[in-house]
């Protein structure tokens, strides 16, 4: 195989930031066409494997996160748990690289995928865990993206 005309690392890196980018903007557009769901998913699985090529563990615990929001975003609620699930170990395995928005995000991202696919004991659990990240959100701003994005089941 010959040798690539660019920096892969950096190109790793610059379609990781770009297809990160793209599926959140999806995701916060509100409801979406079958269309932007296909595009939507397929944005997010780009951005994990970017990330896995050049990421942190921090970087694939912020991609698994952004998979099971997609998937639930897009009504593929199985998907969206095993991603969560995914995401919630991650986030354990990370310890103190975390700051509280993150694990917020990661329990956040879980309540929504048990919500999405009917487990309602499961999503008050999560979402209580990151409701209590609140009050240590480094960012004012914060709290209200993580209410956008992560609303009480």
């Amino acid at each position: 195989m010959t040798e690539p005309p660019f920096d892969v690392s950096r190109a790793h890196r610059w379609f990781a930031v770009e297809c990160n980018n793209l599926a959140w903007d999806f995701i916060e557009s509100g409801p979406l066409s079958a269309e932007d769901q296909e595009r939507l998913i397929h944005a997010a699985h780009a951005a994990c494997h970017h990330w896995l090529a050049v990421g942190t563990p921090m970087n694939h615990q912020r991609a698994q996160c952004l998979l099971a929001t997609a998937y639930a975003a897009a009504s593929l609620p199985e998907a969206a748990v095993r991603h969560a699930e995914r995401c919630v170990t991650l986030s354990g395995q990370t310890g103190d690289a975390q700051n509280a928005f993150d694990r917020a995000c990661a329990w956040g991202c879980a309540a929504r995928a048990y919500s999405a696919a009917g487990q309602r004991e499961k999503a008050l659990a999560m979402y209580a865990l990151a409701a209590g990240q609140a009050p240590n959100f480094e960012h004012p701003e914060d709290k209200a993206v993580f209410e956008k994005l992560y609303p009480a089941p």
